[in-house]
């Protein structure tokens, strides 16, 4: 079983790397630390994964939850539909 944990991280390791180096292309910062805390990852793991400290990780977390909430109040924007257009 570890050995499948371990190469599904290293499947994830590699959409993230695609991911960010299509959103550099365009121009964009990728914020990958939402979405793999909202898949249960820790902190202290998408730190690792992001080369990040696990303070920058918990701060960038802090804030896409914040904005999150903001979007919520905001009528005719949903949550996720928010995230994917500050990607």
């Amino acid at each position: 079983m570890e050995e499948v944990a371990k190469l599904l991280k290293a499947l994830l390791l590699l959409e993230l790397n695609g991911a960010q180096a299509a959103a550099e292309r365009e121009g964009r910062t990728p914020k990958f630390e939402l979405l793999l805390a909202d898949a249960g990852l820790s902190a202290v793991e998408i730190a690792q994964m992001l080369g990040k400290s696990s303070g920058a990780v918990s701060k960038a977390i802090s804030r896409g939850r914040a904005a999150r909430r903001g979007a919520a109040d905001i009528p005719g924007i949903q949550g996720d539909q928010f995230n994917e257009d500050q990607q």
